[in-house]
């Protein structure tokens, strides 16, 4: 089978971004984190003015009984109330501090801009060796006190082009990470770029995919896309939504069954700005659908056809139709979203030709598919 320029493309595109808040009534543990390593003041009110009532030291564990969300938090106190701001509270034991002692009679050292420059470019190197692709999470900026912004850089050097600048409490989302950097993407933007480990904190948000039970034979799959609307489909008979390449950003979402001889069936999603202002591929012209099936041009005999989705979303369905190995993809816009199901036979199979049967399968599939805004 020849392979899909159009595929290559999103693939080196795709990002999903799959996030749910923790509860914010439900009693739960941080840790005191502060820039500088110092003891944070719980106070009797939820505001500067309240009594400080007790100095709680860098790194200590604490009760947090709810988020008032207007940046206090209530903490388990007895039969007092405590309250401390929540910019200083991390759900995981914040690295130590470590202090430098100061040399206060030494000369001062001269130094050459060159050589600075070189140490630098040497530092910068070493970052990059030493990077690696993480699971994505989610961060806050954590300004430091002597500014209120954080930059965002374009490598891992403060010496390379600043992206942006952050405020205190920015979100991002963090997906590789250096010695002292954090390769992360900027949720807003999908600009990616790095930030200095130290101005940032991990938050309670966190990766998921849903699967829940829909009756007997089905399942109902549900994905979170970016934050912006969630995808739900019902799978087909005894296949299995499973997350799989979280490599650099980058997340295909498999639909595989258990029968190692069934087709497979992937899902890619990528935001792609050609199709910015578009809201869903219905709204397209057909000038514009026909600049999609000419991206499938170079494949041997392609056939395509449109469906709808049983909640009214236009789909292209593209299969080859010649002698080589048989595949079928199904795509859709919604809100600047490139939305792509692929599915091929497995090698596993004695027949490389997915029938009629199977590509209905597939059809039944994403005609349960719908799009719901997220909460």
């Amino acid at each position: 089978m020849k392979k899909k320029l159009l595929s290559l493309a999103l693939i080196a595109l795709m990002m999903v971004g799959l996030f749910a808040p923790l509860t914010a009534n439900a009693i739960y543990e941080m840790y005191i984190w502060t820039p500088n390593g110092g003891t944070l003041n719980a106070r009797n009110e939820p505001n500067s003015n309240g009594k400080v009532i007790a100095q709680l030291p860098y790194g200590n564990s604490v009760a947090v009984d709810h988020d008032l969300g207007n940046g206090w938090a209530e903490l388990v106190w007895g039969n007092d109330r405590a309250f401390v701001q929540t910019r200083y509270l991390v759900s995981y034991p914040p690295a130590p501090i470590v202090t430098v002692p100061t040399v206060t009679n030494a000369p001062k050292a001269t130094t050459n801009p060159e050589d600075e420059k070189a140490a630098e470019e040497a530092k910068m190197r070493t970052e990059y060796k030493s990077e690696k692709d993480v699971t994505p999470f989610y961060v806050e900026v954590r300004t430091p006190r002597t500014t209120s912004w954080v930059n965002f850089r374009k490598g891992p050097s403060k010496d390379t082009k600043r992206l942006a600048s952050y405020p205190d409490g920015q979100e991002l989302i963090v997906e590789g990470e250096t010695n002292r950097w954090y390769r992360a993407r900027d949720p807003q933007t999908n600009v990616v770029g790095y930030i200095f480990k130290d101005y940032v904190a991990k938050t309670n948000k966190q990766v998921i995919v849903n699967v829940e039970k829909k009756d007997d034979t089905h399942s109902l799959g549900t994905l979170n896309v970016n934050g912006v609307f969630d995808i739900t489909c019902k799978l087909p008979d005894n296949y299995n939504l499973q997350v799989v390449n979280l490599r650099g950003g980058k997340i295909v979402a498999s639909i595989l069954s258990d029968n190692i001889t069934s087709p497979q069936l992937y899902l890619s999603i990528a935001y792609d700005e050609t199709y910015g202002d578009i809201e869903r591929m219905n709204d397209m012209t057909p000038e514009q659908l026909a600049v999609l099936e000419a991206t499938f041009s170079d494949m041997n005999e392609v056939e395509i056809t449109y469906q709808n989705t049983g909640h009214g979303t236009k789909l292209m369905v593209a299969r080859e139709t010649g002698s080589d190995t048989d595949f079928v993809d199904i795509l859709t816009i919604y809100k600047g979203y490139f939305i792509e199901f692929n599915m091929t036979p497995n090698p596993n199979a004695a027949n490389q030709t997915l029938t009629n049967s199977q590509i209905g399968m597939c059809i039944d599939f994403l005609t349960d598919m719908d799009f719901i805004p997220a909460k």
